[in-house]
């Protein structure tokens, strides 16, 4: 079994135009060496892209050189650390979710990373997503500091609020139908979307990657003076964990840890019967 890993951190967005962030180049260095130190990781097997380097281009080609080297029985990780985006579908009903590269050139939807990994089967490569970025990428509350999402214009607000009915999580599956009438939205007292989620249909069975977000659909993830909230959150946890942990209990780990620096709620979503195995372990059964 081989163990690899693409991390990418990136503060400064003035290519794009976006606030800087303050932590994450530092969050990436951390999960760089966390997976090292703890996971079994190889350094040589670890990708880090950080800030002018992170651009569309450089981080699909280390994800795609990442899945291709992937057999049967190893383990696959995504790293991000920055700003988060949504994208509309053609009819507008369905918003994607994405991640905000340095360069003009643009966001990488969990479309994208669909496409990618389209070839590889969750019967046998672990592929896990860990996003510290605005998971939501569309908390539009421009009044939120530290937030990391880029504010978003009123009409860009009020598009949302009129047209979404789904968001679909990066859990890489094509079939998005699971995900149909999973948010609500109204327009709340501020102005800011109101969003309630089913979250019974934030999980498939034929998803073939599985995901820790920073926070929940209408919540905002937290850049840091240090580490962001959500990252700093899951090293304070592996730091007191044996290393081996199963996903439902990093996550439950991880929701007690983050309350010590946000309110945010960090997210696990996948396939079901992945998410009883151990986080970032080869798979020990064939579905």
């Amino acid at each position: 079994m081989t163990k690899r890993a693409v991390c990418v951190g990136i503060n400064n967005y003035s290519a794009r135009g976006y606030n800087t962030l303050n932590a994450s180049l530092k969050d990436a260095a951390g999960w760089a060496k966390v997976l090292v130190d703890a996971f079994g990781y190889d350094a040589s097997n670890i990708t880090s892209l950080t800030d002018g380097a992170a651009t569309r281009q450089a981080v699909l080609s280390a994800v795609t050189t990442m899945l291709n080297q992937s057999a049967a029985g190893d383990v696959a990780c995504f790293y991000f650390s920055g700003h988060g985006s949504r994208s509309q579908s053609a009819d507008a009903s369905t918003w994607y979710e994405g991640i905000c590269c340095a360069d003009v050139n643009g966001d990488i939807t969990n479309q994208t990373f669909d496409s990618l990994a389209g070839a590889l089967s969750p019967s046998t490569v672990n592929f896990t997503l860990v996003l510290d970025s605005c998971h939501s990428g569309g908390v539009f509350d421009a009044n939120v500091a530290n937030a990391k999402t880029p504010t978003m214009s009123s009409d860009q607000i009020q598009a949302f609020i009129n047209s979404c009915t789904s968001i679909v999580p990066h859990v890489l599956t094509t079939d998005v139908s699971k995900f149909a009438n999973n948010v609500q939205i109204t327009k709340g007292d501020s102005g800011s979307p109101d969003m309630t989620s089913d979250d019974a249909l934030n999980f498939s069975d034929s998803a073939t990657a599985t995901l820790f977000a920073a926070c929940g659909y209408k919540e905002t993830a937290l850049d840091g003076t240090t580490n962001s909230a959500f990252t700093q959150a899951m090293l304070d946890t592996i730091n007191q964990c044996p290393f081996t942990i199963g996903h439902n209990d990093f996550l439950t780990q991880v929701r007690s840890a983050v309350k010590t620096y946000s309110s945010q709620t960090p997210q696990l979503r996948g396939r079901p019967v992945r998410l009883q195995e151990n986080f970032l372990a080869g798979w020990n059964y064939s579905i």
